[in-house]
């Protein structure tokens, strides 16, 4: 029988729910039918009873299927928990990973147990973040009574999710931000190349986020340099050394040996390497080293590089330093923006209209199925 909300009473004022609430509730796993009326004090926490009991909990029911079921139900599961938070606030540890899980499973429940972090839960989450790169980074266990439990297989591609994962709790939930940090110390002490640099890529944005808090930890990423070989992990320490130039003693000494191969690095790169050349000449334009350096990274990219990005901010930089060299400095060290998690949600429209089609193909590929449609059919007109 299918269950629906009570009719309305010609005594009680109601309001009709709005066609998204509706599908909220009727359209992902047709457990019932919306009606077209609601109260609008009464019936919220009704509602939300009614998506947890009738909706969220069948599909947590389905975690205990085969791996594709699971991954069905997971992909659902992260719509309706980024459109109503609180359903599954107290069930994160559903979605701890087991080492038996396939790869796409446990980079959904990577993404679903980041969504559903706060403070009261971040403890638990962190806990299992670092388990996570721990069961699949070294083939023998590195935390006592921690991962003894798990398998020895290496995967890096979720062992860098997991790493990156710290990072973004960091940056959600400041309370927890401080464990994060040491979290991400400990994993940079046991000089795995790839989590070493991860590391480094989210701690560049945790720098950011809580300006002049964690500063202190410099020098300990400033000695893995070395270990840094992909460009988007040296672009961020890159970053890191000309943006607190002036609290780096060698300084000077790290940036000659990052431009040593300035004209094969990459544009990620070359166009970190210059910004912060500038940076290091504007906190120590005394020092005869650096201005040997920086005009020399100035000369390679005006005169040697053919990206028309990275040499039209060459002669910027360049004319910026000749006339005056204290407007330069106010627009390389200008206040950033704080980051934060905003940049994470999926754009409410497209939310709702992904919520009208849960339990099809679009909410899996989180694509709405007219955009699919339409290319297919652009595909198909190629034929």
């Amino acid at each position: 029988m299918t269950p629906t909300l009570p009719p309305p009473s010609p005594n009680q004022p109601f309001w009709t729910i709005s066609a998204v609430e509706a599908g909220e509730l009727s359209l992902p796993v047709g457990l019932f039918v919306p009606t077209p009326y609601a109260a609008a004090k009464a019936a919220a926490p009704s509602l939300s009873f009614l998506l947890r009991h009738s909706v969220t909990y069948p599909l947590l029911t389905m975690l205990s299927s085969g791996p594709e079921v699971q991954y069905v139900a997971l992909r659902n599961i992260l719509l309706i928990i980024q459109r109503r938070p609180t359903v599954l606030k107290n069930d994160v540890k559903v979605f701890f990973c087991k080492y038996n899980d396939p790869i796409f499973v446990k980079l959904a429940k990577l993404e679903i147990m980041y969504r559903l972090a706060r403070e009261e839960n971040a403890r638990e989450v962190l806990a299992e973040l670092e388990e996570c790169v721990f069961m699949c980074a070294s083939p023998q266990p590195i935390i006592e009574n921690s991962v003894r439990r798990y398998a020895s297989e290496v995967d890096v591609d979720f062992v860098r999710r997991s790493v990156r994962s710290i990072g973004r709790l960091a940056i959600k939930v400041e309370p927890a931000a401080d464990a994060c940090i040491r979290a991400l110390l400990g994993l940079i002490e046991h000089k795995v190349n790839y989590v070493v640099q991860e590391a480094v890529i989210v701690i560049k944005d945790i720098f950011r986020r809580y300006p002049g808090k964690y500063e202190g930890i410099i020098p300990t990423l400033c000695e893995n340099l070395d270990v840094l070989d992909e460009p988007e992990a040296k672009a961020a320490m890159i970053w890191i050394i000309g943006q607190f130039a002036d609290r780096i003693d060698n300084a000077d000494e790290l940036m000659d040996d990052l431009t040593y191969n300035f004209l094969e690095e990459s544009t990620e790169v070359q166009l970190a390497l210059v910004t912060a050349a500038v940076k290091l000449f504007v906190y120590k334009s005394t020092s005869e080293t650096v201005k040997a350096l920086v005009h020399k990274v100035l000369k390679w990219t005006t005169e040697q590089i053919d990206n028309p990005d990275l040499r039209d901010r060459g002669f910027m930089y360049w004319r910026l330093l000749a006339i005056n060299p204290s407007v330069a400095g106010e627009i390389v060290l200008a206040e950033k923006p704080a980051i934060n998690t905003d940049a994470d949600r999926m754009d409410r429209g497209a939310l709702d209209q992904l919520l009208l089609h849960t339990g099809t193909l679009g909410s899996i590929y989180h694509k709405n199925p007219e955009v699919r449609l339409r290319i297919m059919m652009d595909n198909r007109t190629c034929y």
